[in-house]
């Protein structure tokens, strides 16, 4: 041969597989002329590699001379349809193909290696005889073989018919009868994996229905139209996109989009052809290679919007999965409306989309943060990035509320009070991102988010110990489940305010509660001695109010607050040292109190933000349109006018 060929097969196939000794054996069958393909595999066993035959024969028109010339002459293509360099696969894979050819009355035969310098043994016959040739694989030249599917003739069966659907298709609507019979033959058979003795055949009942559609208008070539070759079935089991382009009557796959865009149950098929693919494969004929005027991105765009078209024109659940998708992008993630694109090939990837949506409001919240000067443009954006992460807080609240929401008498009054006011940590007005997301004192009242000073286990306990009551004993596992958050260090001079939730045992029992309720201002009285600096004291008790203990409550001059469950309200005041009283406002609450107003208070936020980001996109959506609008009428303009 002309060049060696060790370096070749490497040159031409860098990523081979066993498939494509089948793929170049019936492209040159076809080209032949050949109507009839028998592939004959053979093989002690699946682990004994080495014991691998292939037997392929056809009824084409053979190894005539002027063939043999071009087959002698590494590549000499016939012509741009053809590579000249297929049959290098071959040597690939085995050691030797013993060819064996007739045509006419002629009788052609060598063995095919890299020593193949071009001798052939050629008999003549007396007359003529039908066209056969007979490729002999031997001597299989790897050390095992990578896949059972490379040599079941069922899976074998499925990767022909789509290597060569279009081709396949064109014998067919010709008239053509065409027939690819594949078996195996196997000694010591696998039955757990199916590699079992069997045989299958390809013929035109084999094919899918195809359509084909051709794209209306093709700005990357305007001299060659794209033709869209499809097939949709709706009862498949399990999923499977094929999307690839025809080129010299292969099937050459593209990773256009991927199988999650269609459901499960769908098998979808896509072949694009047209004129401008003509010769654009790589040697191997396993990856695209487009011309350099042709911008594969633009390319891949505008196959992908025409691939969704047929997609929600053919599988209705599409458009109905996508419409549920849109109104629960549009609740669950209302700080992203606008920003999530459903504008996308088949069914909406939500992790996809919300990723996407997050990286484009990250940008604007960076554009905006790193101007020196706001213009107007950016004001507006500057207002809508604020709403939108206000927004995402508002729905880290919600999950809160919903933790809350499943709290029951089996949770500790720790878990309670870490979920309000986490415990055993110090945070100061200087952690102020790290600690609103920490800080849920705001279940009680929105005026408590500005609260940032929680104490450390170690000056919690300091202050407990201090403001124990007579019946209680320090250091006891009962002693009072109290977590406090100021609104500034209490150790500074300044003054502060601090809120203190206090969880009592849960009872019916009126004059439990009744004495719990009288604890509470004496410890009132302690802490302010205590904490000099305090100037109020913001004192909330969960307890069990029962419909008895509110009419005590009442009673006793406890002003009832509007809630959806019960909250008592009452002014005390603590005296200090030295003089003076600190107010002491204290409320009685039921837990679900807490609940039901922090949700309905949070609710109320939500609505109103997500609606005025909704009013904001359709605001954008209508400008950005008048303002194309008036590009595409100027521009026509400026064409219209005379010179």
């Amino acid at each position: 041969m002309e060049i060696e060929t060790s370096s070749a097969i490497k040159l031409f196939f860098p990523n081979p597989s066993l498939v494509l000794v089948f793929y170049e054996a019936i492209a040159n069958a076809f080209d032949a002329g050949a109507s009839e393909i028998g592939i004959d595999i053979s093989i002690q066993s699946f682990s004994l590699a080495s014991s691998l035959n292939v037997k392929i024969i056809d009824n084409g028109c053979g190894f005539s001379d002027e063939s043999f010339e071009r087959f002698k002459k590494l590549m000499k293509p016939r012509d741009a349809f053809h590579k000249g360099i297929g049959r290098l696969v071959f040597l690939d894979y085995f050691s030797n193909v013993h060819v064996l050819s007739q045509w006419s009355n002629k009788y052609r035969n060598f063995v095919y290696n890299k020593e193949f310098v071009g001798n052939s043994e050629i008999v003549e016959f007396e007359s003529e005889r039908p066209s056969k040739t007979t490729l002999n694989f031997t001597g299989f030249a790897k050390e095992k073989i990578k896949s059972y599917d490379d040599l079941l003739p069922g899976s074998l069966k499925e990767r022909i018919i789509a290597h060569f659907l279009l081709t396949l298709k064109d014998l067919k609507d010709k008239g053509h009868n065409f027939k690819i019979r594949i078996s195996l033959n196997v000694e010591e058979e696998n039955l757990q994996r199916e590699f079992i003795s069997t045989s299958v055949e390809i013929n035109s009942v084999d094919l899918p229905k195809m359509q084909s559609v051709e794209i209306a208008k093709n700005t990357l070539d305007a001299f060659s139209s794209i033709k869209i070759n499809f097939y949709i079935n709706n009862y498949y089991v399990g999923r499977n996109l094929l999307t690839a382009i025809s080129i010299d009557g292969r099937t050459v796959p593209i990773n256009l989009v991927l199988p999650s865009v269609i459901p499960i149950g769908c098998s979808a098929v896509f072949i694009f052809s047209s004129d401008m693919f003509f010769g654009c494969a790589d040697s191997s004929r396993q990856k695209l290679v487009l011309p350099e005027n042709v911008s594969e991105s633009a390319l891949y765009s505008l196959l992908r919007r025409e691939i969704g078209k047929i997609l929600v024109d053919e599988i209705p659940q599409i458009s109905e999965f996508n419409k549920k998708a849109k109104k629960r992008f549009e609740q669950q993630f209302p700080h992203l409306l606008g920003y999530i694109d459903c504008d996308v090939v088949g069914l909406i990837d939500g992790e996809e989309a919300l990723n996407s949506a997050q990286q484009k409001l990250f940008k604007q919240q960076k554009e905006i943060l790193q101007c020196e000067h706001l213009s107007d443009a950016l004001y507006e954006k500057s207002l809508d990035a604020s709403s939108r992460t206000l927004t995402e807080y508002i729905l880290y609240r919600e999950k809160i509320i919903s933790k809350l929401k499943l709290m029951t008498s089996d949770n500790s009054e720790d878990e309670i009070h870490n979920l309000i006011v986490p415990r055993r940590k110090e945070y100061h007005q200087d952690s102020i991102l790290s600690g609103v997301y920490e800080n849920n004192a705001w279940l009680l009242d929105d005026k408590f988010m500005t609260f940032r000073t929680i104490l450390s286990e170690k000056r919690m306990d300091e202050i407990i110990n201090n403001i124990l009551l007579s019946d209680e004993v320090e250091g006891e596992a009962g002693r009072p489940d109290i977590a406090m958050i100021f609104s500034a260090d209490p150790n500074d001079n300044g003054p502060v305010d601090v809120v203190v939730v206090e969880v009592k045992k849960i009872t019916d029992s009126e004059k439990e509660n009744q004495y719990a309720i009288n604890q509470l201002i004496q410890r009132a009285v302690k802490l302010s001695k205590y904490c000099s600096n305090i100037q109020r004291i913001w004192y909330y008790a969960v307890v069990n109010v029962n419909d008895e203990f509110a009419e005590t409550l009442q009673i006793q001059k406890w002003a009832p607050l509007y809630s959806k469950g019960k909250v008592f309200y009452q002014e005390f005041q603590a005296p200090k040292v030295g003089g003076g009283f600190v107010p002491t406002p204290i409320f009685v609450l039921s837990f679900d109190a807490i609940v039901s107003d922090a949700e309905a208070r949070n609710h109320t936020f939500l609505e109103i933000l997500r609606d005025a980001i909704k009013k904001n996109v359709e605001k954008t959506s209508i400008k950005e349109s008048s303002d194309s609008f008036a590009v595409i009428i100027n521009e026509s303009i400026v064409e219209a006018s005379p010179l």
